[in-house]
């Protein structure tokens, strides 16, 4: 009698802390869900606000009016996982804010401010120099000092982007 009111109290305690891990594990992941939604809002924020005086300082000519049409079209530069091509997707859009200016320029160049970003986090940039184009770059951060086009130019982007997104936006 006492061996089995021993093993009932044995699996009344084990089935207790299962049931109290899951419902630990399943608040903690509710929390981290709440603040990474959290932080995406603060970042889609600073998104939705870009400093054109810094950019345009720090490109040293106009941004083109296709990126700012890019920045002024919310669902757009707010989603995330962007196909783009079979080589590359576009994971996210970045602040364009001097506190996203990269020091680049030891690799590269030049320093840049990535507006957007690759899916294995390379940065997209466009090169300032008052006579650049505005062809778009991606520099590979596994090949140091590699930088490549992306696109042609900022709005043959834009439009394969929403090409290639139409289902999804």
């Amino acid at each position: 009698m006492i061996t089995s009111k021993l093993g009932l109290a044995l699996v009344i305690c084990f089935w207790g802390l299962v049931i109290t891990s899951i419902v630990r594990w399943r608040v903690r992941e509710r929390r981290n869900a709440e603040k990474g939604a959290i932080a995406r809002k603060a970042l889609n924020e600073r998104i939705l606000h870009p400093n054109w005086v810094f950019y345009e300082r720090h490109l040293q000519r106009p941004a083109p009016a296709s990126l700012r049409e890019l920045y002024a079209d919310q669902s757009l530069v707010t989603m995330v996982g962007l196909d783009f091509s079979k080589k590359y997707k576009i994971s996210t859009f970045n602040p364009i804010a001097e506190d996203w200016l990269l020091d680049t320029h030891d690799t590269i160049g030049c320093d840049i401010v990535s507006f957007a970003a690759s899916d294995c986090g390379d940065p997209i940039c466009l090169r300032p120099g008052p006579t650049e184009s505005d062809a778009v770059y991606i520099s590979h951060y596994d090949e140091p000092g590699h930088i490549a086009v992306f696109a042609d130019s900022v709005a043959a982007m834009v439009e394969r982007l929403r090409d290639a997104n139409r289902a999804t936006s």
